[in-house]
């Protein structure tokens, strides 16, 4: 008996230890929830192929975060009943959560109304493409395959999420592993050209963010779109230490007097370039890309980098599209770099910048500022500020309606 004891002790011991080991916690912008079950229906014979292809369970994301789509029951007259889920968006400060609505399906599109406006588009057999309207006019995207609703309700969720791109990992062209055996890795978003090219390569990059914000990925689908329709290849990247690039973000070594006072950004700044090389010599090997030089563009700290290269290599770049950029915002430290980038890019870069004149972070007096730095050393940039972009001015990407005829005009105008 004292044996049959130590057996069963031993026993569970183990398993509390295999219980522990577990982790108790989630993150939580992992998790989607949805209702208890779903109430399926099958289409009927009279409702038409194109109707009937919705039906079924979609999963993928959303402006980059966990999206669910279950299209319950169609019917002939184009009416959809839907269940709609999403996941916790730290960055967008939205809770997660699930709701019954219904949905229109004409021409090809499934459209649901509300305080936003969703549309749902066939971009393959089995995927479908998703562009958010929202109240304030701003305009974000996301990709969604057809996925089991019996799995679903079930909870079974995938380990990688759907994503609207080909994810692939750039290694670094200067920075090792600690181990030394290898480069780091930087995560990207590559689309292919439509029709399978050849097509010029055009390379996105993002902002600065601060906290875990740094760990989300971005994959600029709406913007990626835009380059595709426009006959490019993309490759969207995360620099080190961003997303789920390898390393160490140290965008914000700067360089400090005894006072304190910030005197110096280059560090980081050369950080940045050092990546944005890399993406370029991954990106040209890519399938479907032509050689030559690229169209280089980007959000925030993304539109500086991508200008400040041009000025560091102007040969290599075709033109330059910024979306509100800027490095820091301290004209001392900053616009220096503007006149540096104007006179190495000179004529030979074509430039196109925008701003809004409502920028919580760079306002009117410092984008002037920059501007004429750049232009004074011998930059040429299409300078556009843009009036009454709603909420936060830095966002204005969200607003292609702003934007996009001003960008179609000048991809159009570029020697490729």
């Amino acid at each position: 008996m004292p044996r049959l004891l130590l057996v069963v002790a031993t026993l569970i011991a183990i398993l509390m230890r295999s219980a522990l080991a577990q982790p108790m916690t989630v993150d939580p912008e992992s998790i989607v929830p949805l209702p208890d079950k779903f109430d399926m229906e099958m289409p009927g014979p009279d409702v038409p192929p194109e109707i009937a292809r919705f039906h079924g369970a979609w999963i993928g994301t959303w402006h980059d975060d966990r999206h669910i789509l279950v299209v319950e029951r169609v019917k002939s007259d184009g009416h959809a009943n839907v269940v709609f889920a999403q996941a916790d968006s730290a960055f967008y400060n939205m809770n997660r959560e699930w709701w019954r609505d219904e949905a229109t399906i004409v021409g090809g599109v499934l459209t649901m109304t509300g305080f936003r406006t969703f549309r749902y588009a066939f971009d393959g057999p089995d995927r479908l493409y998703l562009t958010a309207t929202l109240k304030s006019g701003g305009i974000t995207s996301g990709i969604l395959v057809r996925t089991d609703a019996t799995r679903l309700a079930a909870g079974d969720r995938p380990l990688d999420w759907p994503w609207p791109g080909e994810r692939v990992f750039i290694p670094h062209l200067t920075v090792r592993a600690p181990e030394g055996a290898r480069p780091i890795l930087l995560e990207a978003t590559f689309y292919p050209p439509a029709g399978g090219g050849p097509a010029p390569l055009a390379i996105f990059t993002h902002g600065s963010d601060v906290g875990r914000n740094q760990l989300r990925s971005w994959s600029f689908s709406t913007e990626a779109h835009w380059l595709l329709d426009n006959g490019f290849a993309v490759l969207a990247f995360m620099r080190r230490g961003r997303g789920r690039s390898e390393g160490i973000n140290g965008e914000e070594d700067f360089g400090r007097d005894h006072a304190g006072s910030l005197i110096d950004v280059s560090a980081g700044i050369a950080q940045a370039v050092e990546d944005l090389a890399s993406a370029i010599a991954y990106g040209r090997k890519l399938p479907g890309v032509r050689p030559g030089s690229v169209l280089l563009a980007g959000q925030s700290r993304g539109g500086f980098l991508a200008m400040h290269y041009a000025g560091l290599k102007p040969g290599e770049v075709m033109g330059v599209v910024s979306f509100s950029g800027g490095w820091y915002p301290y004209g001392p430290v900053s616009t220096p770099h503007y006149a540096n980038a104007g006179r190495g890019a000179a004529d030979k870069v074509p430039q196109l910048w925008f701003y809004a004149d409502n920028d919580r972070l760079y306002d009117e007096g410092l984008i002037r500022e920059y501007y004429r730095a750049f232009a004074a050393a011998g930059g040429r940039a299409r300078f556009e500020l843009l009036h009454a972009v709603p909420g936060d001015g830095h966002l204005l990407r969200l607003y292609p309606d702003r934007w996009r005829p001003i960008g179609d005009e000048f991809l159009a105008s570029l020697n490729r």
